[in-house]
């Protein structure tokens, strides 16, 4: 078998289709590569004027063009006509065809359906595509997750914090220093006996030795135990709070007081009272 030229029809497959031998498929596919390559389309008009004339055991006539029929055509006319009507040899996928080569084998798979290999491939680079892209998704998905579960926690401990201090339920009770001086420490203090919470905030304070600390105490109305209700420190502008610190429920308070404790607290207040207020 001889090859014509690159991305040409070879000559044996152009005899083919001049006899009409080839499946549909095939067919189909030269039809459109002829209809759109001239060189290919002027062999097979050579041919079929070729077929013609070995039909009719005639030459052309001497008014007519002549008609140059290539080396070795009409033996292979001859042979293709006497194999269309033959059995079809099978040949194994094992078998190597003679002839075909490398460069051949390129050819009949370039010449397979376009319009399948574009949409073979458009769905493989489509599926590709919409894997990767769920695949990012998920991992982004996944990372997010801690930063939503931080994110719904504060504004659960936010949403609580402003019920209660929008409650009806909140004594407010503002802190004095005894005695009184020029720049005034000032405490407040919201209290819930039912819910047992407290938000403190003071300002004004003064620094705390090392190894001292603030503490804050809830004076029962029942004339109880001062109960301890959190530590804390002021920072350089004398501010500090204490929020939720852990007190039990149920408690009246008749007032609150700030004592200066030993760093960790205690359990009774030291005296004297810094800060107090009913």
């Amino acid at each position: 078998m001889t090859t014509r030229r690159q991305f040409h029809i070879d000559e044996d497959e152009l005899i083919q289709y001049a006899l009409g031998n080839l499946p549909d498929a095939r067919l189909f596919q030269m039809t459109a590569h002829i209809s759109m390559c001239g060189e290919c389309r002027g062999e097979v008009d050579r041919m079929r004027l070729a077929l013609g004339a070995f039909g009719a055991s005639v030459e052309p006539h001497a008014a007519e063009e002549r008609v140059e029929v290539p080396a070795g055509a009409r033996e292979r006319f001859m042979r293709r006509l006497q194999a269309a009507s033959a059995p079809t040899e099978v040949v194994s996928v094992g078998e190597k065809i003679p002839g075909i080569s490398l460069f051949q084998r390129f050819l009949s798979w370039s010449h397979s359906p376009i319009p399948y290999q574009v949409l073979s491939g458009a769905l493989a680079a489509g599926m590709v595509f919409f894997a990767y892209d769920d695949a990012m998704h998920y991992h982004a998905m996944r990372q997010m997750i801690p930063v939503v579960s931080r994110f719904e926690a504060q504004m659960t401990r936010l949403s609580d914090l402003e019920q209660f201090l929008q409650g009806s339920n909140v004594q407010e009770v503002a802190l004095h220093p005894k005695p009184e001086n020029q720049r005034t420490p000032e405490g407040h203090a919201l209290y819930s006996s039912r819910q047992g919470k407290l938000v403190f905030t003071a300002s004004n304070l003064a620094p705390v030795p090392d190894g001292k600390t603030y503490e804050l105490w809830i004076l029962p109305r029942d004339g109880g135990a001062p109960v301890p209700a959190g530590t804390f420190t002021p920072g350089p502008d004398g501010n500090a709070a204490v929020v939720y610190p852990q007190i039990p429920t149920g408690v009246d308070a008749a007032g609150f007081g700030v004592t200066l404790e030993n760093a960790g607290g205690s359990k009774t207040p030291t005296l004297p009272i810094l800060l107090s207020g009913e």
